[in-house]
């Protein structure tokens, strides 16, 4: 399975579906989150990524990361961040 994520774009806020793979501890930890109404999103802004989970229309969890390997313990942790709060 991999993680889905609405990505925003600039200039406008375009919508796009994206995903993202990862071990599956963290899969099955965001598959928990997104059954329990969590969704994840993401943006890019001035070279930071942001990485966000929204539950009832509110960001519960975010994390921001340069691009790269990085990147990818922000989401581990945001995905964390958000089964902490929401489960």
């Amino acid at each position: 399975m991999s993680i889905p994520f609405t990505q925003f774009l600039l200039p406008n806020g375009r919508r796009k579906e994206v995903s993202i793979e990862r071990p599956s501890n963290i899969e099955d930890l965001a598959l928990k989150v997104i059954n329990a109404g969590g969704r994840f999103t993401c943006e890019v802004r001035n070279g930071i990524v942001s990485v966000a989970c929204e539950y009832e229309d509110e960001d519960v969890a975010i994390e921001l990361s340069s691009n790269g390997p990085k990147l990818l313990l922000a989401i581990d942790k945001m995905i964390k961040d958000a089964a902490n709060i929401i489960l």
